[in-house]
């Protein structure tokens, strides 16, 4: 997908990974209703995000993002 714009919804509580220090995933709805689930997101992702002010709240925020289809999670909100 291109760059997409997302009004985060949901953030889980961050999990340890070996990658990327802490993952989340995150849950939000399309410009055209659509649900839609994000994940892995490192969480310092999200940090630097609120610390540069282009994200205000880790929810209800619209952020754009280039997001990528998991080729190998068959849910149709992933």
């Amino acid at each position: 997908m291109a760059l997409t714009r997302v009004l985060l919804t949901v953030t889980t509580y961050p999990l340890p990974s070996r990658s990327y220090d802490e993952l989340v995933c995150t849950a939000g709805v399309l410009e055209d209703g659509t649900w839609i689930r994000i994940y892995p997101v490192p969480l310092s992702f999200l940090m630097n995000l609120s610390r540069s002010g282009q994200m205000t709240d880790r929810k209800y925020t619209w952020i754009e993002l280039d997001l990528e289809r998991r080729k190998d999670d068959f849910r149709p909100e992933s």
